[in-house]
């Protein structure tokens, strides 16, 4: 087994915990569910209460192996991309040209549900 450190991030701060696991993918899993189940058991300074919306899986370098993002988190990251697609639907709907504007707001849409970027 691994020791890989899950750093738990809200808007304010971080909080790490370390989990025994056979992969990365592992570690996250408990990670989540450690947040679902024990959230309380993070240490947030001066911002206990504060939700997590971003867990990272790193192995003992520190390397970035896993991520989660909360559902608000993932939309905040792809407001850009939607803002985007929108106004190119109103332009494109204003010059009768739908086709492709819509093709990158299914795109945009996708990656603020979590689908690829």
């Amino acid at each position: 087994m691994t020791t890989y450190t899950a750093h738990f991030r809200s808007d304010a701060e971080f909080a790490s915990h370390d989990f025994e696991a056979e992969t990365a993918d592992e570690a996250l899993a408990l990670a989540i569910k450690f947040n679902a189940d024990d959230s309380s058991d993070l240490w947030f300074e001066h911002y206990a209460e504060m939700p997590v919306n971003e867990i990272v899986v790193c192995d003992p370098d520190e390397i970035e192996l896993a991520v989660w993002y909360s559902d608000d988190l993932r939309l905040r990251l792809a407001a850009p991309d939607l803002l985007s697609a929108a106004e190119k639907i109103l332009d494109r709907w204003q010059n009768g040209d739908l086709g492709e504007a819509i093709h990158e707001l299914a795109a945009a849409i996708d990656k603020a549900k979590g689908g690829a970027a």
